[in-house]
């Protein structure tokens, strides 16, 4: 007679009380989209909680994004009235200094005339039909 015999680990999470909107700042991503959670793993046998794999919560910053995990305990900069500056989407990237990457046209497919250059080939008798 064979008995199967599960064993394993199972983490219960939730938000950490006292900072449940707080919007973090992710250093890995530079996104506005950390939250704090607490996270607490059991040693499981035939999927029961049995264990518990430390004496006390971890109290942490994760990110949405990128899945980053920070200790709440290095990050001072964290407090329960910790909020995005205004003006910032959560999950936006955040504008480069000096204006960012110059924005370039998507290139024209071959053949294909520029608008500016349709105008000013355009006779002065005719109309101008184009459609986007």
């Amino acid at each position: 007679m064979a008995i199967c015999i599960t064993f394993g680990t199972h983490e219960f999470t939730s938000m950490l009380e006292g900072y449940e909107n707080v919007r973090a700042y992710c250093y890995n991503c530079q996104h506005w989209n950390g939250h704090c959670l607490t996270r607490w793993p059991w040693f499981t046998v035939c999927f029961v909680p049995v264990i518990p794999l430390a004496m006390h919560k971890y109290k942490e910053v994760t990110c949405y994004t990128c899945r980053f995990t920070q200790d709440l305990g290095d990050r001072p900069d964290i407090t329960p009235e910790t909020r995005p500056p205004p003006g910032v989407i959560p999950g936006q990237l955040p504008q480069a200094y000096g204006g960012g990457a110059p924005y370039y046209p998507p290139p024209q497919a071959s053949g294909a005339v520029a608008p500016q250059q349709q105008q000013q080939q355009q006779q002065p008798g005719q109309q101008n039909f184009v459609y986007k």
